[in-house]
C-alpha cells in the first residue's frame, strides 16, 4: 500500500501542474469532478494537463491507464497508485525510491571554464556584420563576446579547461576511466574527445567519446556520464564542452542577427563516484530529464551550402517564444520532479540565447535575475558551453559562500530540433 508520504507526493505534483494548465488562482475542484463536463478544462486543456502530468513524472503510460476514466483528479490519483503497485521501483518523482535507485551517487569532483582570450565590444561586431551601432548591446543586452585568439582551438580551450579543472581537484589525467566531449563547432576528424585524450595524456584504455545536441551538449555528456559510473563501469570521467563561433559565423557567411549573438568558450567537469575521499561541499548529480518539441525545429536550421557557405534560416522572433515557453517549463519540471524549490536555489545553470531572454525568463518564474550567472552578456551566447561556465560560476561561488549551506542548482537547456534537458544538483 502506498504511504501517506508518497500520497502528499502525488497531490502536490497533481495540484501544480493542473494550475500550471487552469491558473494559478485556480482552486483546486472536488477530486471526483468531472473536469471537462463541468467547464473546468476543454478536451485539449485535459490533454495538454494530463501531458505535463506525464513530463513532470516521468510516467510516461498516464494517458493510457487514464482512457477509460473519468477526467477527474480521483482518477489521476488512482492511476498513480496503479502505476506505483504495478512497479515498486518507479522513481521518477518519489525521492525515497529514488535515493535507493543511485546505488552509487555521482559527484562534481571539479570544475573549471575557459574563455577565449580576445574580448570583443559588441559595437565592434555591429560594424563588422553591418547592424545599426548598438544593436547587439540594445535588442538582445550583449555588452561584448569573448573571441579565439589565432592560436586557440576547440582543442586548447577544452584542453585549457581540462587541465586547470584537474590540477584543482589533485587528479591526474591517468586516473580518468573515459573523457566525455560535446561540441557544436567541432567539424574535424579526429573527433575532439580524440584529440583531448592525447592532449592531456590520458592512458590508452581510458575511452574516449563525443556526444550531440548543440547547447543541450553539457547535460547529455553528464546523465551519460552518471549512468557510466552509476552501473560500475567508471569511476572517474571528464567531461569537457568546448565552442568556437567566431571562425563558423562570420561577417559575410551568415546574418549579423544570427551570427553576431555567439561567442567562444569551453568547460570541464570532473565527475567521480562519491565515497569517503569527496570533498566538503561536493554536489551530487539528480535525476536528468530529455524531451523534444519537434514543433519547433524549424524555427533555426543551419546546413552546409554547396559553394561552402552556410544556409542559415533563423526565426528569431518564433524562436525565442519557443526557447521562453520550453525553458519555463523545463524549469517547473526540475521543481517539481527534484521536490526543490526555486527559489532555494544557489543558482541555475541554464541556455543563455541572450541576456534580454534570461531577464524575461527570471521574471516570468519570479526570481532574481542574478540566480542566472551572466554568461551571454560578456562572453556572448557559447553554445554547448553556455550552460558549462554558467555551472562553473555557481560552483565557484558556492565554495567561496562565507556562511550558510549552499543551495541546489538547476540545470536546464535547449538544443535545436527543439531538444530539450533538465535536472539538478544537490550538496553531498
Amino acid at each position: 500500500m502506498a504511504s501517506i508520504k508518497d500520497e502528499n507526493h502525488w497531490r502536490r505534483l497533481v495540484e501544480e501542474c493542473f494550475r500550471r494548465e487552469a491558473g494559478p488562482q485556480t482552486s483546486i475542484p472536488n477530486p471526483a469532478q468531472d473536469l471537462i463536463e463541468t467547464g473546468v478544462l476543454d478536451s485539449m486543456g485535459w490533454v495538454s494537463f494530463l501531458r505535463a502530468l506525464e513530463s513532470a513524472s516521468g510516467l510516461n503510460e498516464l494517458g493510457a491507464l487514464l482512457t477509460d476514466c473519468a477526467p477527474s483528479l480521483e482518477s489521476i490519483y488512482e492511476a498513480f497508485k496503479e502505476a506505483r503497485a504495478k512497479s515498486p521501483s518507479l522513481h521518477a518523482y518519489f525521492p525515497d525510491a529514488r535515493r535507493d535507485a543511485t546505488r552509487a551517487p555521482v559527484i562534481i569532483a571539479g570544475s573549471c571554464a575557459a574563455i577565449g582570450s580576445q574580448t570583443i565590444p559588441s559595437e565592434e561586431i555591429d560594424r563588422a556584420f553591418g547592424m545599426p551601432p548598438g544593436k547587439l548591446r540594445l535588442r538582445a543586452g550583449i555588452e561584448s563576446l569573448a573571441y579565439a585568439a589565432e592560436n586557440e582551438n576547440e582543442v586548447a580551450l577544452g584542453a585549457r579547461a581540462a587541465q586547470q579543472m584537474l590540477h584543482a581537484a589533485a587528479c591526474g589525467a591517468q586516473e580518468l576511466d573515459w573523457i566525455i566531449a560535446t561540441s557544436e563547432t567541432h567539424r574535424s576528424y579526429p573527433s575532439l574527445a580524440a584529440r583531448l585524450h592525447s592532449q592531456l595524456l590520458a592512458r590508452e584504455n581510458c575511452g574516449a567519446l563525443d556526444v550531440g545536441g548543440a547547447c543541450l551538449g553539457l547535460l547529455n555528456g553528464l546523465a551519460l556520464a552518471q549512468g557510466l559510473i552509476v552501473s560500475g563501469q567508471a569511476r572517474t570521467i571528464a567531461v569537457i564542452t568546448s565552442d568556437i563561433h567566431s571562425r563558423i559565423f562570420k561577417p559575410g557567411r551568415v546574418a549579423g542577427e544570427f551570427g553576431g549573438l555567439f561567442g567562444d568558450g569551453a568547460s570541464a567537469f570532473l565527475l567521480r563516484a562519491k565515497d569517503g575521499s569527496a570533498p566538503q561541499q561536493a554536489y551530487v548529480l539528480g535525476e536528468f530529464f530529455f524531451g523534444c518539441s519537434g514543433q519547433y525545429a524549424a524555427a533555426i536550421r543551419v546546413a552546409d551550402a554547396s559553394n561552402g557557405d552556410l544556409e542559415v534560416h533563423f526565426d528569431g522572433e518564433a524562436l525565442s517564444r519557443a526557447a521562453i515557453t520550453r525553458m519555463e517549463k523545463v524549469i517547473l519540471d526540475v521543481e517539481l520532479r527534484s521536490g526543490l524549490s526555486r527559489f532555494s536555489v544557489q543558482g541555475l545553470a541554464t541556455h543563455q540565447p541572450n541576456p534580454r531572454l534570461v531577464t524575461l525568463l527570471a521574471r516570468q518564474l519570479d526570481i532574481p535575475p542574478d540566480k542566472f550567472p551572466s554568461v551571454a552578456r560578456t562572453f556572448g551566447n557559447l553554445g554547448s558551453s553556455t550552460c558549462g561556465v554558467a555551472l562553473d560560476a555557481i560552483l565557484q561561488s558556492a565554495h567561496s559562500r562565507q556562511s550558510g549551506a549552499p543551495g541546489p542548482i538547476f540545470l536546464a537547456s535547449l538544443g535545436p530540433g527543439l531538444l530539450f534537458g533538465g535536472g539538478s544538483l544537490v550538496l553531498a
